[in-house]
C-alpha cells in the first residue's frame, strides 16, 4: 500500500524493555520477487524499492498526488538493511513462472546437492560450462543459495556474511486468497510479525481478506521455497490477479503486508535499543489475541509426491500439465471455506460431476482454488487443503484452535 498510517505506528511506538523473543536486532533483509517470473507484481514491488533507494540516497521526494503518502522504506525503517532480489531472471523476461522447472521447488538440500555434483561432473567432462542437463531453476537456485552464504550446502562460492537474517519473498496468485502472510511453524519472530501484520492490514489498513498459512514444522535444510536460505523465510502471497498483470489494488495490497513487516522488524529493533517506553510490541499483540492468532495450517499430504496436503485433479495422458477435470463452478473464489464429503469437486470431460471422496476428513477448507500456477505437474496440481487453527505468536507454535 502506499499511504502511511500514522495512528497505528504511534500506538506501537511505546515500548520499554525488550522481550525476550527479541535477544538480538534484525539487521538485514533482503525482500525477493520473480521467484515466478510471471508474478510481476512482486517484481513491481522490488522495482519499486529501487527506485525508492535512488531517492532516499539523492535525498528527493517521489513525485505524487497531494492525497497520496508514499512510504520510502529507507526512510521509514532505518534500522534495517533492505536489499532486493530478482529471483528468476529469464522467466521475467520470457513473462513465464519458469523456464524448465518450478525454482520455488529447488532450495532442499538433496536438491541444492545434486545440482552442485551434477553441474560439477558435467563440467569435469566437457569444457563448454553452458552444456547442462540440469534445469535452469536448479542452477539458479544453487546461485542464488551461494548468494546468501551456502546456508545449506555449505559449498564455496557463497560469501559467508550475505546470509539475510530474514528473506521476503512476494508472490500472486489467481486463487481469491485475498493477502495471506506465509511462514513456517516454530519460528518465534515471524510468527509476532504475521500477527502485527495481520492486526494492521485488518484494522489499519481495512481489508478483510487477510489470513495466516502456517506451515509445517520442517528443517530448513528440507524446505524447498526460495526464502529459506534466510535466518528467517516468509512468503507474502496476494490474489486473485492473472498471471502476467500488474494491477495497482493488488500492488497495494501486497506493500501494506510488507511495509507492516518491516514496521514490526524496525520497532523490535527500537525496543531493544531501549529508544523507546511504555508497552511492547509483543504487549499490544497480547491484547489483540488473547486466545491466541487465528490461522489455516496447511493439511498433512497423503500422496507421495505431495509437499502438502493437495486434492489433485486428474490430467490427460498427453499433457501433465492439462486437467482432464476442471474445478466445480461451486468452489470458484472460496478459497478458506468448507467442502464436505460428497459436495461437487470437479467435472469432467463428459459432464460427469466428480464429489469429494473424504480423502482428507469429512470436512476440510480450501486453499488456492484453481490457482494457475498449480495447472503446472512440476508445481504441484490440484486444490490446496488447510485446516483453521490458533497459534501462539509468542512460540509460533500451534495451539488447540
Amino acid at each position: 500500500m502506499i499511504f502511511r498510517s500514522v495512528v497505528f505506528l504511534a500506538s506501537f511506538l511505546h515500548a520499554g524493555v525488550a522481550s525476550p523473543l527479541f535477544s538480538t536486532p534484525v539487521k538485514t533483509v533482503t525482500i525477493s520477487g520473480g521467484t515466478h517470473g510471471n508474478e510481476y507484481t512482486g517484481i513491481w514491488c522490488i522495482k519499486a524499492i529501487e527506485k525508492q533507494r535512488e531517492l532516499f540516497n539523492a535525498n528527493a521526494e517521489a513525485t505524487h498526488a497531494p492525497d497520496t503518502k508514499v512510504i520510502n522504506v529507507f526512510k521509514e525503517y532505518p534500522s534495517l538493511s533492505i536489499d532486493t532480489l530478482l529471483a528468476n531472471p529469464k522467466a521475467y523476461m520470457a513473462n513465464r513462472r519458469f523456464i524448465d522447472t518450478d525454482m520455488n521447488r529447488e532450495f532442499s538440500i538433496k536438491k541444492l546437492q545434486h545440482t552442485t555434483e551434477t553441474y560439477s561432473e558435467e563440467n569435469d567432462a566437457s569444457c563448454d560450462s553452458s552444456q547442462t542437463s540440469l534445469p535452469y531453476e536448479s542452477i539458479r537456485a544453487k546461485e542464488i543459495e551461494s548468494m546468501f552464504g551456502a546456508p545449506k550446502t555449505g559449498s564455496t562460492g557463497g560469501d559467508g556474511d550475505a546470509n539475510a537474517d530474514i528473506v521476503i519473498d512476494l508472490h500472486t496468485t489467481t486463487a481469491n486468497m485475498g493477502i495471506t502472510l506465509i511462514f513456517t511453524e516454530g519460528d518465534a519472530l515471524m510468527s509476532a510479525a504475521a500477527a502485527y501484520a495481520l492486526h494492521k492490514c485488518k484494522t489499519e489498513y481495512g481489508y478483510e481478506n487477510v489470513h495466516i498459512l502456517l506451515l509445517p514444522k520442517t528443517e530448513k535444510n528440507d524446505r524447498t521455497h526460495l526464502p529459506s536460505v534466510g535466518k528467517h523465510d516468509f512468503t507474502i502471497e496476494v490474489g486473485p490477479t492473472p498471471q502476467g498483470v500488474i494491477r495497482h489494488d493488488i500492488v497495494e495490497q501486497t506493500e501494506a503486508a510488507l511495509h507492516s513487516l518491516l514496521e514490526f522488524l524496525h520497532l523490535s529493533n527500537m525496543e531493544l535499543e531501549n529508544k523507546t517506553t511504555g508497552a511492547t510490541v509483543l504487549d499490544r499483540l497480547r491484547s489483540a489475541f488473547p486466545n491466541g492468532v487465528p490461522c489455516y495450517q496447511s493439511a498433512p499430504a497423503v500422496g507421495a509426491k505431495e509437499l502438502h496436503g493437495k486434492i489433485q485433479w486428474p490430467t490427460l495422458d498427453d499433457n501433465p500439465n492439462f486437467p482432464a477435470a476442471m474445478v466445480h463452478k461451486s468452489l470458484q473464489d472460496r478459497d478458506y471455506q468448507p467442502l464436505r464429503t460428497g459436495d461437487p469437486l470437479f467435472v469432467g470431460l463428459d459432464g460427469a460431476v466428480i464429489p469429494y471422496d473424504g480423502s482428507y476428513g469429512d470436512e476440510v477448507l480450501l486453499m488456492f482454488v484453481n490457482e494457475g500456477g498449480y495447472y503446472y505437474s512440476s508445481s504441484g496440481t490440484g486444490i490446496g487443503v488447510a485446516v483453521f487453527s490458533r497459534y501462539d505468536f509468542e512460540t509460533g507454535n500451534n495451539v488447540e484452535a
